[in-house]
């Protein structure tokens, strides 16, 4: 009798790639593909976001993180400075998969057409699979040094910043290089790309550059500079490796570009928008202190930090001051803005979320004794950033998850005859991961394949159809959990068992070697702050292995 032995699978790639998840190959409302969210670097998400700062999970990476993570797919990525690109599965910061590059990782990662793909401090650019890990293609282009430029990738093109004065524009695929332009100075900013034009700064530490480049998006040629001192008596506008959006901030129907500089020589207004078509200076402002941070724009406002320790909210069409935020530290993450929310951290060690409109203190979360550099990311109702400290912190008011703590076959040899039945006992743990406030009307939702029977219930009442079904096999079975309110931290825990279920047509469940899904991942929802709050858990593989003979 042919046997097969039954292993549980931990490894979160494996796990994607049995339940046939697609990565996204266009940006997506509710994915954060990329440093800033978008091409345009706009900093905004339609995504909901956080009332609090309930941490739903914190994973440590055990390095220090400068990278700005980006959200695909339920899986997070992001650079640290131990040379490792981490994935972490957003569905409770479980680590999906490592990469270790070799060198340090200032780069915020960009997802694209099942790609990772960011820059390393040796000037080496690496594209790995974003289900697996393993590398598709690297190219050198620096080394420069201050190799920290994010990518950005349209069409079939990922356009990357070598502090070694160069852009280049890479074949996504391949990394063939499309295209380089030499512009000098040593460029790190984040790359933005939009209506036909490549945006960086030079990281000009005098006036022999200019400050800012639009490039040509399909043959690097030059389609404008600016040059700060021709402005500003002389005085040096750095862009210092933070980067530009390019958005219609103004609603007037045409493209600007906002951006913070870093003085030399001489102090000057340190924020600045200029006409996206001809690259002429439309307003700058002075927000007290230089600024390495990468604005945002949204709803007619330019929000953005500054080394005063400051967040400023700027009208986008004058730049007049419409409030700010002090902080205890230098403010130089790009702010996000989602659901009426601006989130940015500081480095007094602290990540702040205000009220969009007044700037007012709707929460923060202190980290300890760590400086926040990396900027965040808005994805799925959830806020993630990472830390000095090697933390990388999701924040959201309720998680859910389930575990197989056993998994029992007949004769307890580990090793499952066609035919013989199989127990599987299931946790699952629901919780609230507020201190201040409940959570009602709290309910979580699962369901069986037709190849599984529940033997114990748990708390779960079980629903679905009887019988057999037109192919002669089991009916899929819904379970019910009505927890109803979790108080403030309160978790609840309930144990399901289930087993496989031999049908009339002789056939059992996983009569094939491979990896099977066990459960598809369990769901939540409930009431927090008058605002509905839902998560899902991962799925439940198993390995089916024939043993060798």
């Amino acid at each position: 009798m042919r046997k097969i032995i039954y292993t549980i699978l931990v490894i979160i790639p494996i796990i994607t790639m049995v339940m046939g998840i697609g990565l996204a190959s266009a940006d997506t409302e509710d994915d954060w593909m990329m440093f800033h969210h978008n091409l345009a670097l706009s900093g905004y998400s339609t995504s909901d976001a956080p009332e609090t700062n309930a941490t739903a999970w914190i994973y440590d990476t055990g390095s220090i993180i400068y990278s700005s993570p980006a959200v695909v797919d339920g899986i997070l990525y992001v650079g640290a400075m131990d040379g490792s690109l981490y994935a972490v599965n957003i569905n409770g910061g479980s680590l999906a998969w490592t990469y270790s590059a070799g060198a340090p990782i200032f780069s915020s990662p960009a997802v694209s057409d099942g790609n990772v793909y960011f820059l390393c401090t040796d000037g080496v650019f690496h594209a790995v699979d974003a289900l697996s890990g393993s590398l598709n293609w690297s190219a050198i282009i620096g080394p420069g040094e201050w190799d920290w430029s994010s990518p950005a990738i349209s069409e079939e093109y990922v356009f990357i910043a070598s502090s070694n004065g160069s852009i280049y524009s890479l074949d996504a695929s391949s990394g063939t290089i499309n295209w380089s332009t030499a512009i000098g100075g040593q460029p790190n900013s984040p790359i933005a790309v939009v209506n036909g034009k490549v945006y960086t700064g030079t990281h000009n530490f005098n006036n022999s550059h200019p400050t800012l480049f639009a490039l040509n998006e399909a043959d690097g040629s030059v389609n404008w500079t600016y040059d700060y001192y021709l402005y500003h008596n002389g005085v040096v506008g750095m862009v210092n490796s933070n980067g530009a959006a390019v958005v219609d901030g103004d609603d007037d129907g045409d493209l600007e570009v906002y951006f913070g500089v870093h003085n030399w020589d001489g102090s000057d207004n340190q924020t600045v928008c200029l006409d996206e078509a001809t690259g002429m200076e439309i307003w700058t402002a002075d927000i007290g202190g230089d600024s390495t941070s990468t604005p945002a724009v949204h709803n007619g406002v330019v929000f953005i930090g500054s080394d005063n320790g400051k967040l400023y909210a700027l009208d986008a069409a004058t730049g007049v001051e419409k409030w700010s935020f002090q902080t205890g530290g230098m403010v130089w993450a790009a702010p996000a803005v989602a659901d009426g929310k601006v989130f940015f951290g500081s480095f007094d060690h602290t990540f702040y979320a205000l009220n969009e409109e007044d700037g007012s203190l709707i929460w923060s979360y202190h980290t300890g004794a760590s400086r926040m550099r990396g900027s965040p990311a808005i994805a799925n109702g959830m806020v993630f950033v990472g830390n000095e400290n090697g933390n990388i912190y999701a924040f959201y008011p309720i998680t859910v998850t389930k575990n197989l703590i056993s998994c029992a076959d007949a004769d307890s040899d580990g090793i499952i005859e066609i035919g013989e039945e199989t127990i599987f006992t299931l946790e699952i743990t629901v919780t609230n991961n507020d201190a201040d406030n409940p959570i009602s009307d709290v309910v979580v939702k699962d369901r069986l394949g037709g190849d599984l029977e529940v033997d114990d219930p748990g708390a779960f009442i079980v629903s679905g159809p009887s019988g057999k079904n037109q192919k002669n096999r089991t009916s899929k079975v819904f379970l019910n959990w009505e927890v109803g309110t979790l108080g403030p931290g309160e978790s609840q825990t309930t144990t399901i068992i289930v087993s496989t279920d031999t049908n009339p047509g002789g056939r059992q469940e996983y009569t094939e070697a491979g990896i099977h899904c066990l459960n598809s991942g369990i769901n939540v929802k409930g009431i927090f702050l008058d605002k509905q709050v839902s998560a899902t858990s991962d799925p439940i593989m198993v390995e089916v292995i024939e043993p060798t003979e």
